[in-house]
This record gives C-alpha cells, structure tokens and sequence, in this order.
C-alpha cells in the first residue's frame, strides 16, 4: 500500500512539473524579409512650382525604421541615370522649382531602402510623367508687339527680374540683359531677330524663371520695296516717288512722319503706301487734294496710316474711267473732318470689284454735305461689286454706303462698331438693288445723330442680321431697324466715352456673353 502511494505522488509530481513548463512563455523569433518589400506605387500630383509624391509604405516595416530613395528623371527609364536623387523618411515627399526646371516633363521612381539585414527593395516607376508650369510674369503679345526683326515684350514688375533669353527654334539663343529701368517699365524692345522665325523668351530672376512666352516674327517683306524712311526733310517725297515707281512697288514710310499731298495724285498702277514696321505711331498722309484713279488697276492698298485731311473732301475721289481690283483699307485712321466721302466713284462705268476695310477707325465723314463713307455716285454706273468690312469703329458720319441703280454682290459688315451717324434724312445704307449676299453680324449701332430724320435700310433688302445690337438712343424716323437686339441702356451707358472716340465696352457681362462690335473696345 504505502508502495503505491509513493508511486502515485511521484507521477503527480512529474506531471505538475510538465504543467508547468508547458506554461512558460518562450521567446517568439521576429520575422526579417531579405529585401525590403517594394513599395506599390507612385502618386504626383504637379502644381505650377512644386510637386507632391506620395508611395504606400513598405509592408512589414511598421517596426523597422526604413527609408526611401526617390529620383527624379527626363527618361522614363532611367537608362540615362536620374538628374536628382532625394533621401525621404516618410512616405511623401515635396520638391519645388527651387530643385526642379520649370516646364520640363520628368519621372519618378522610388525603392526603399536597406535596414534591418534586408536588403533594398526593387525600384517602383511612376506610370506617367510631370512638368511645373512655372510662375507667368509675361503679359500677352498683341500683333502690333511683333515685327519681322524685333518683339516688344511686357510683364508684370517682379523683385530680381534681370535677363530675358530667347531661343530660336534652331536653337539659337540670344541673352538681353533687364535693367532695373526696363523691369520697373515691365517692358522692353528685343531687336535683332530673324524675320518669319519662332522663339521662345524666357524671363529670369537671378537663375530662378519667371515666365515664358513664344511667339513667331512677322514674315520679312518681298516684291519691289520703294524705301522712304531713310528720307526726311521732304514731306513731299511720296507725291515725287508715285509717278515713277513700277507697278506693284510697296512704299515704306517712316512712322511718324508726315508726307503731304499738296495737290490730286491720279492713281495708274498697282502700289501699296504703308507705314514701315515700327512701335511709333504710324505715318500720316496729310491730303491737301484726293487721290484720283485711271485706267485698270490690280489693286491700292492704304495700310498702317493716319489719313489726315488738310483742305481734302475725300481720299479717293474716282473722276476718271477706272476699274480696280481691290482697294484695301487696313489698320488706317482718319484725321480732320472730310466733308465729303471716304471713297467715292463718280464717272459712269467706274468700278471697284472689292473694297476691304479691316482694323480701322473713321470718323468725321460726309456729315456737312450728305455724302456716305463709301459712295457710288448716283449719277453714274459706278459700282462696288464686294465691300467687306471688319474690326473697324465709324463715328461722326452720314450714309454708310451709298449705290444707285447697279447690282452688286455682296456687302459684309462683321464686328464693327457705330456710333452718332445718320442725320438729315440719311439712310445707313441705301442701295437700289440689294446684294445677293447681304450680312450684318456682330455689330453694335449707337447713338444716332437726328432722331426724328435718321433712316435704317432703304427699301427692304435682303438682308440677314446675326448677333448685332443697339442702344436705346439709336432711333429711326423710318425704315426701323431689324433683325438686332435691343440693349438696355444708351451709348452713353455702353461706350466708355463716345464723344471723345473711346468705345470700350463698359457693361462686362454684355460683353463677354455676346462679343460684338469692334474687337479693340472688348474690355
């Protein structure tokens, strides 16, 4: 018995000691990976000076202290190296133009790095690319900014603005050093370019860009050029030179020089009298007498002038048999006050087959002897078969155009602007026999002169009206106009200050939502 009892106090001994060591907590072996796992992927979110990359972290490396290469690259592939390689010990990272070039694409790959044991993980590439935009300090080119051999740029006066550099699209660069003068101006003129040629300006601070614009010269000019700007002294040089030039010549003026016509110039062959290119103001024709015409003619053309009048009723009066192909009247204005017409034909059978007006501004027109800006005289045949008409402002006048008993093809009347016309029983437009193609569109009609003697359209023509408008005080005693949209206020309300020339459109939302008229007065 008592031998049993020993034996059953050893088993339960032994038990209770395998009890007890099976409870005993054991240390459990942390798990290292060999490699660091590979992150999964990039997210970059580019802003116009800097750019946010973001990867998930690494898995398993919640208790290691794990860090990760980024490098920033121009090949997709990083076969050519990278051309910033950072250091992150966090998931993210933030890189500025401080580090990075404006306006160039880059990549982005990221790899964690070694710790623990484990070695690095794989490299992870970004599956599209980035570019900051940079800041924009430039201000835009209008088309008189640009020349064929020189560019006025403009920007907004910057701290630390030094140096311009433009780049040829062959490559060539060209520095201009900025002044503390030309920044606080925000303006400079860069001379020297290639006519017909492309370049990139790029505007710095220091080493730091603030802006790019790119922009393409004019065309450099061909044909026989008859050059007067080298000439001064003589404001009777055009008149001399007309008569001896071959047809087809183009005369170059200097800009704000005045050539006088002292008495009538009868056109014989095609020619075109404009201002050389230039940032001054344009040249001015001083008429003591019109110009006259003869014969057939390919074309006149009036381009970048002040057309002034000194004792002159009109530019172009036609007393002679004439037939010309196209008289073209662009970028031009008037000064003084022609009593008569702009352009007028009087001898039977005269003929022009297509007046082109675009950019200009007339004014003081025909108001004191009844006469339209553009005139086939009703005692003749004469014809304008095609006027077409844009951009362009005319104010202060009577008729606008005038033909009697022909048929002509068509009239184009786009974005323009009218303002304090048609008195004394004047129509805006009197034909006897309408166009064909017959279009008004995108015009503004103000003010105009005699209420209770001012008239529309003479009969009715066939006429289509698009997007035009008119103020409250444009009223017509007969033939009221058609086809436009009231506005709601008057010229005075509209137009910044009609009385002294200045149509810009004072009602932002009109113009915004509907942009009509002469393009120049947009706000």
């Amino acid at each position: 018995m008592k031998k049993y009892f020993s034996i059953y106090w050893l088993a339960t001994g032994m038990l209770l000691i395998g009890l007890m060591n099976a409870c005993e907590k054991k240390p459990v072996n942390q798990f290292y990976p060999s490699r660091i796992f590979t992150p999964t992927s990039i997210s970059i979110i580019a802003y116009d000076t800097l750019v946010n990359i973001s990867w998930p972290a690494s898995l398993y490396t919640s208790t290691m202290h794990v860090t990760y290469t980024v490098q920033i690259g121009r090949d997709s592939t990083f076969q050519s190296g990278a051309d910033f390689t950072l250091v992150a010990d966090t998931n993210y990272l933030v890189v500025s133009d401080d580090t990075l070039a404006d306006r160039v694409k880059y990549f982005v790959r990221v790899r964690a790095n070694a710790t623990g044991g484990a070695d690095s993980s794989n490299w992870v590439y970004s599956t599209s690319s980035f570019t900051l935009t940079g800041v924009q300090i430039f201000g835009t080119l209008l088309n008189s900014d640009i020349l064929d051999n020189a560019v006025r740029l403009n920007w907004k006066p910057t701290p630390g603005v030094n140096l311009i550099v433009l780049t040829a699209a062959n490559g060539d660069t060209m520095h201009v050093q900025v002044s503390s003068t030309d920044n606080a101006n925000g303006m400079i003129i860069v001379s020297g370019l290639q006519p017909g040629t492309t370049y990139t300006a790029q505007i710095f601070a220091g080493t730091k860009s603030k802006g790019q614009i790119t922009f393409t010269t004019k065309p450099a000019l061909t044909g026989n050029i008859i050059d007067l700007r080298g000439i001064t002294g003589r404001p009777t040089v055009l008149f001399d030179t007309l008569p001896q030039i071959p047809s087809g010549s183009i005369v170059l003026l200097a800009r704000g020089q005045t050539y006088t016509i002292p008495s009538t110039y009868i056109f014989d062959r095609t020619v075109t009298i404009m201002s050389g290119m230039g940032f001054s103001t344009p040249a001015v024709l001083l008429l003591s007498s019109n110009f006259d015409a003869t014969g057939k003619i390919d074309s006149i053309r009036f381009s970048d002038l002040v057309i002034a009048t000194n004792g002159a009723q009109y530019l172009m009066n036609v007393g002679n048999t004439a037939t010309i192909g196209t008289v073209s009247l662009v970028n031009c204005t008037t000064q003084g006050v022609f009593t008569n017409s702009l352009i007028r034909l009087k001898t039977a059978n005269d003929t022009i087959r297509k007046l082109y007006v675009n950019n200009c501004i007339f004014d003081s027109i025909g108001i004191q002897n009844k006469y339209a800006v553009f005139y086939a005289s009703a005692s003749s045949s004469a014809m304008i078969d095609n006027i077409e008409i844009h951009n362009s402002t005319f104010y202060n006048i009577y008729y606008f155009i005038r033909e009697d008993n022909v048929h002509p093809t068509s009239c184009v009347v786009d974005h323009c602007t009218f303002n304090a016309f048609i008195n004394q029983g004047g129509y805006f437009i009197n034909y006897t026999y309408f166009p064909a193609n017959f279009v008004l569109s995108n015009n503004i009609f103000g003010s105009t002169l005699d209420p209770t003697n001012a008239n529309w359209i003479k009969s009715t023509p066939n006429l289509t009206v698009t997007n035009c408008f008119y103020t409250t005080d444009c009223v017509f005693s007969a033939n009221s106009i058609y086809g436009a949209t009231a506005y709601s206020g008057s010229s005075t309300a509209l137009f910044r200050s009609p009385s002294t020339g200045d149509f810009t459109l004072m009602d932002a939302n009109f113009a915004a939502s509907y942009k009509a008229g002469d393009p120049r007065w947009l706000p």
